[in-house]
Parts: C-alpha cells; sequence; structure tokens
C-alpha cells in the first residue's frame, strides 16, 4: 500500500499524469477484448464469415501499421500533439465500433461484405496507427524505470479485473440469450455500441495528462526510422525477441476462438470465466514476479515464464468437444498459463522500452511498431494460409479425430516459444540493457 501511494500520489502532477494513463489503459484494454476477442468472432460468424476470412481480417490492421513509417514526420509538426492522438483515436473507435455495426445492414453480398469490412479495418487502423505511436512516446515520461515494474503490474492487474468482469457478464447474458434461441446477434451488437461509449470516455483520459518537450536530436526523415534503431545492437536483439513472441501468439489465435465455438462448442460464459481467473492470479502472484523481476532480469523472468506456457500451449492443442472433455484440459491448461502469464506479460510490455536511448524516441517507438505488428503479421499470414490449405486434414489421438489445422498451430506455438527461449539463453549478456539505459 505504501508503495502505492507513492506511485499513484494525487499531489505530484506525474503521479497524475500516470492514473490518467491508468485508466486510459484499462478502458483499452477492455475495448480490445470487444474489438479483436471472442464477442468479435461471434460478430463476424453472425454474418456468415467462415473461419478463413475471419484469418484474413485479422491481418489488415498488421498491413496498416506499416504506414506507422510515416507518424514520426508528422507528429513532430505539432511541439503539442495531444488533439491530433485523441482525434485518431476517437476516430479509430467510431469506424471499428459504428461502422463495422452498420455495414452489415447496408450491404447484403457476402463477398461485399468482406470488401467492406477489410476497407473499414484498413481506415481505422491508419489511425490507430498515429494514434499508438504518439502516446507510447508520450505515457512513458510517466513510468520511470523505479516505478516502471510496479505500475506495469497494477495496471495489467486492474486491466484483467476490469476488462474480465465486464466481459464474463456480457458472456453470461450472451448465452442466456442463445439458449432462449435467437437475439445473440442483436446482444453482440448492443455490446459493441457500449464498448464504443466506453471508447469516448477512454479518449478523455488519453487527453488530460500534462504534456512536455519531446527530445529529438534533428527533425527525423522517413529513412531515420529505419536507421536510427538498426545501429543500436540491443534494441534491434530485442525486437527478435518481440518478433518471435508476436509471430507464436498470432498464428493460432484468430482462428482458435472460432474452432472452439464451433468445432469444441465451448459457451461463452466459461471461456469468459477462464479470462477472468486471470485476475485473482494477478493480484496473487505480482509480488513473486516482481521480486523475480529484481533478482534477474526483466528477459530472465520472461523466458522463466515461457518455459510454463510453452509445454501446456503444445496440450492445448488436443481440447475435444463436451464439457467434461474441455472444461478440465482448459483449466489443467490455461490456469497455470495465468499464473505465467503475470510474468511474461509484464516483462514483455517493458520490452519496448529496456533499450530504448532518451532521444528520437519517436523513431523507436515508430520501429517497435513496425516490428511488433510485423512479427504479427507474419504469424497470422501463416496461420491463414496453413488453415485455408489444411480444411481437410484430420489426426487422431486419445480416441478424438481433430479436423482442420487449428490444433496443430496452436501447438506450433508452443515450438516457436521454446524457440524464444533459447534465443535469450544464447545472448542473454548482449540483451541486457546498459547502466544507462536502467536509468532511463
Amino acid at each position: 500500500m505504501r508503495q502505492f501511494r507513492q506511485v499513484f500520489n494525487f499531489r505530484d502532477p506525474e503521479a497524475r499524469g500516470r492514473c490518467c494513463v491508468l485508466i486510459y489503459m484499462v478502458v483499452e484494454g477492455f475495448l480490445s477484448y470487444v474489438t479483436s476477442g471472442i464477442f468479435y468472432t461471434g460478430f463476424l460468424a453472425g454474418y456468415g464469415i467462415d473461419i478463413v476470412n475471419v484469418g484474413i481480417l485479422s491481418f489488415i490492421p498488421y498491413v496498416a501499421s506499416l504506414f506507422v513509417i510515416f507518424t514520426p514526420t508528422l507528429l513532430n509538426r505539432f511541439p503539442k500533439r495531444r488533439w491530433v492522438l485523441g482525434i485518431s483515436k476517437f476516430l479509430y473507435y467510431f469506424i471499428i465500433l459504428v461502422g463495422q455495426n452498420l455495414l452489415p445492414l447496408v450491404v447484403t453480398h457476402p463477398q461485399g461484405r468482406i470488401t467492406g469490412l477489410i476497407a473499414i479495418i484498413f481506415v481505422a487502423s491508419i489511425f490507430n496507427v498515429i494514434a499508438t505511436s504518439g502516446y507510447a512516446a508520450w505515457h512513458i515520461r510517466f513510468q520511470p524505470e523505479e516505478v516502471r515494474a510496479y505500475y506495469l503490474n497494477i495496471t495489467q492487474f486492474l486491466t484483467a479485473l476490469v476488462a474480465g468482469i465486464l466481459v464474463l457478464a456480457s458472456g453470461w447474458i450472451t448465452d442466456t440469450v442463445s439458449a432462449l434461441g435467437s437475439g445473440q446477434l442483436d446482444f453482440i451488437v448492443g455490446f459493441r455500441y457500449f464498448a464504443f461509449v466506453l471508447a469516448v470516455v477512454d479518449v478523455v483520459f488519453l487527453l488530460i495528462p500534462r504534456e512536455v518537450e519531446y527530445p529529438v536530436l534533428h527533425q527525423p526523415k522517413l529513412s531515420d526510422i529505419l536507421l536510427i534503431p538498426l545501429k543500436n545492437k540491443k534494441f534491434m536483439l530485442t525486437m527478435v525477441v518481440v518478433v518471435l513472441w508476436q509471430f507464436s501468439c498470432t498464428c493460432y489465435s484468430s482462428f482458435l476462438n472460432m474452432y472452439l465455438l464451433e468445432n469444441i462448442g465451448i459457451s461463452y460464459t466459461f471461456y469468459n470465466i477462464i479470462i477472468f481467473l486471470y485476475s485473482p492470479f494477478f493480484l496473487f502472484s505480482m509480488s513473486f514476479w516482481q521480486k523475480i523481476i529484481k533478482r534477474t532480469s526483466w528477459f530472465t523472468t520472461f523466458s522463466i515464464a515461457l518455459l510454463i506456457v510453452a509445454p501446456l500451449q503444445i496440450v492445448y492443442g488436443f481440447v475435444q468437444p463436451g464439457i467434461w472433455h474441455y472444461i478440465p484440459l482448459l483449466l489443467l491448461v490455461r490456469l497455470p498459463q495465468h499464473f505465467a502469464g503475470v510474468g511474461h506479460n509484464v516483462a514483455f510490455a517493458n520490452f519496448q522500452y529496456i533499450n530504448m536511448p532518451l532521444t528520437n524516441r519517436e523513431c523507436y517507438t515508430s520501429f517497435y511498431q513496425i516490428v511488433f505488428n510485423l512479427g504479427a503479421l507474419a504469424g497470422l499470414v501463416f496461420g491463414t494460409v496453413f488453415t485455408a490449405m489444411t480444411t481437410d486434414l484430420s489426426f487422431t489421438a486419445f480416441g478424438y479425430t481433430y479436423q482442420t489445422g487449428t490444433p496443430v498451430l496452436t501447438m506450433l506455438c508452443g515450438v516457436i516459444q521454446f524457440a524464444a527461449v533459447a534465443f535469450i539463453f544464447i545472448f542473454r549478456k548482449q540483451l541486457e540493457p546498459d547502466k544507462d539505459m536502467i536509468r532511463a
């Protein structure tokens, strides 16, 4: 509690800024469940979008993210850029939530809907790229190294708790409406309008924190976004870890939700209970992982957590339909992953900053966004192609015949996570930040 009062002391202007950023990140965490989680999958499935097209739609934001290369030149034209970022974030939420809700009412042809969704997602993502790159360089000022581990822990705990409660309640209502025979899609659409109201609140808190000068050694050129980070060996090695992690997460994730809903028959309620249980695990294991970070390092903590997660991810691929099959297996897999997830999520959240110098941070944050999204895009493209080529794939294990390539993709995720651990072990000395970076 003493540390909480120090980090979130309202008498301190910097601490008040941290509180606003905290609220912003908590609300944004909930909105991510709505715009990309199982409710989004249910929304697309309700309008007849199949699993391959879900994969195609999922990688559109990552294609749009490549335009981040233009954001430093754009943002550096504005000494104070809060309104540029706020308007960009508002337009993103308006287009992605309201625009997507209205499109199926206007366009009824299946191929027309796919084309319209691609256009909507691409335009919305361009605005999100501008906002994300800009506020990363702004908000890091409220997270100095001495409080960053604690602050990231609190942020992720509250994000999981608030989002978990809202999503859990919504999932129960969705299943209840579905059991009555109709109205499930109508509820999901209404839920997305509710999310847009919260998004407006989210943008308000984005605008509140105080802005200060953005130190730049010189006005960046487009080439600087690539050349400046490429000369920083430690930062580039960190980006390799980012790519491996992003690829491992996205090569299967867009397909798993639909697979669980359609092939396994999992309920929204149970799925969201699993998501919600991350909050108590965060609460009880937060101090443990903070101690591991202090005693070892951010990269060592990430590796320890992945050694728990990776083998369980391989087991995850063997989930079977029927509540007496999927409930025990998901509890066996997901609960230990929740414990380990506290460690690797907090560690990964700092990878953007851990080897980033104080100057030209717009170049580094933009480059990070490129790498972050390219890793995810590579995983999604691989997963989409693999899924399209394995629609007739089947194999039998533990008395059940598994259909499609989604189980294999899920297991592959664990293999790639082992590869990330091996990379960190090989380059652990080169990855650790210099002393001046630790103070940054």
